[in-house]
């Protein structure tokens, strides 16, 4: 239950709550947004926290029930497994030419755009400089932590190719471990660095903010 490698762990329950809870601050940061409505663009202003909050929505929901890895299993049996079918077409090259997991080869693309998205978006609407360049520390947090998955899903004698295991004087399954555990570490500090400045940026958005409760009865 205190693996932070084990997708089943209270780490990872962790991590799937923290995204969840970004993405709702985003959600936020649209309703208010919206509330300041004067023209169209705001209306697309509030359109753009909404999707991101959706995104790091999903990604908490993605993390909790390993959506990726599923999709990208089935991806590799439904077009990949099957030759008869699909023969040696543009997707067969590219996936008998990518060494590591199949979920980045499918989600890659659509992860990139919406992270170059995500960059441009936030350097026009974030509320200081500062906090967009904390932005990127986060999401470079997020990219290395890719990285890292990208490297575990390699042959698995990689380690010892590069001379890790050697260096370290250890095994590699202990170097694999310690690599998971840094990604998911990585992973989470990302995230808390995300929820730290969408915070701050809400509350630099609106100086005052009032709850109306109202009795029907």
């Amino acid at each position: 239950m205190v693996n932070i490698t084990r997708e089943d762990s209270l780490s990872n329950w962790f991590s799937s709550l923290q995204a969840i809870v970004v993405g709702a601050v985003l959600w936020l940061t649209s309703v208010g947004v919206n509330a300041q409505m004067r023209d169209n663009y705001y209306k697309w202003k509030s359109y753009g926290w909404a999707g991101i909050g959706s995104f790091f929505i999903y990604l908490g929901i993605d993390d909790a029930i390993k959506f990726h890895e599923r999709m990208g299993t089935a991806f590799k049996v439904l077009f990949f497994d099957n030759d008869d079918t699909f023969g040696t077409g543009v997707l067969v090259r590219a996936y008998d030419a990518f060494p590591s997991y199949t979920w980045q080869l499918v989600f890659g693309p659509v992860f990139v755009s919406i992270g170059i998205f995500m960059i441009w978006f936030l350097w026009k609407e974030l509320s200081s400089r500062k906090l967009w360049y904390w932005f990127l520390v986060g999401i470079s947090l997020y990219a290395v932590a890719v990285g890292l998955d990208f490297v575990e899903g390699l042959d698995g004698s990689q380690y010892e190719e590069m001379g890790i295991t050697d260096f370290f004087s250890t095994s590699n399954h202990r170097i694999r471990h310690m690599s998971k555990a840094l990604e998911e570490f990585l992973e989470m500090l990302g995230t808390t660095i995300f929820l730290i400045i969408f915070l701050k940026n809400i509350f630099r958005l609106s100086g005052e903010w009032r709850i109306h409760i109202t009795n029907n009865t």
